[in-house]
């Protein structure tokens, strides 16, 4: 995060100074998790496949999707990789190239989760709040999402883990849906626009975690967000959530 982003961060409220968000955590029907960024530190990871996956490509047509991928978190990866060959380097067939270099992606993706652990912290939150109210909505694909968690032993932490190539809108909207649980009786923790926009959208409580982020362009986007927060780190949000 550049110092101007973190200057920019601080017109934010932070969880530690939002005296009714724990209550609402603990009221809450429906807690949401985003999962890249929040449950695992696999931005990082999550680029460099996407670099990997581009072989051949020009640095400035990569430069021009790391710039859009970082602006885009959430977004699913068939969204982005259809974007670059759209606008970024417009192939005639754009669904073959999208499609191949997703599936390139996801196996690289895949493996790099193999040498991953998922955020302690992140497990500790959803402990506290209870399986039955914790849901993951991913950008990632649902399979490979489901996949990864089973293989650590971490999907029983959650009642749903959902992902791509459904847009994180419809997966919270359908989630709320069965719970026949309000916008206002949930929450969103998250680290990137796509989450955002959804809680906008929703008019939900957006918890944004800015110690793994990609996000460029967070402070201005929520610099007069109403239902925004901002926990620096994974250590402040418990702190603010659990005391």
């Amino acid at each position: 995060m550049s110092q101007a982003e973190d200057q920019g961060l601080r017109s934010v409220p932070s969880v530690l100074d939002s005296p009714g968000l724990r209550p609402l955590f603990e009221r809450a029907r429906c807690v949401f998790f985003d999962c890249d960024g929040v449950i695992f530190d696999s931005n990082g990871f999550k680029i460099d496949a996407m670099r990997r996956a581009l072989d051949g490509h020009s640095p400035a047509e990569i430069g021009a999707m790391e710039a859009f991928w970082r602006a885009n978190g959430g977004v699913s990866r068939f969204v982005k990789f259809e974007h670059f060959y759209t606008h970024i380097a417009p192939r005639a067939d754009v669904q073959r190239e999208m499609q191949a270099a997703s599936e390139r992606f996801g196996r690289l993706s895949l493996a790099a989760y193999e040498g991953a652990r998922p955020i302690a912290a992140a497990l500790e939150l959803a402990r506290a709040a209870g399986a039955e109210r914790c849901h993951v909505v991913s950008g990632a694909t649902q399979v490979e999402m489901q996949s990864v968690f089973a293989s650590k032993d971490i999907a029983r932490f959650f009642a749903s883990i959902q992902g791509s190539p459904r847009p994180k809108l419809e997966l919270v909207q359908s989630v709320l849906a069965e719970r026949d649980c309000p916008p206002s009786e949930a929450l969103l923790i998250g680290d990137g626009s796509m989450d955002f926009r959804v809680c906008r959208e929703l008019d939900m409580q957006f918890v944004y975690l800015a110690e793994y982020t990609e996000w460029t362009g967070a402070a201005a986007a929520l610099a007069s967000a109403p239902r925004a927060t901002v926990a620096q780190t994974w250590a402040e949000l418990t702190r603010a959530l659990l005391g």
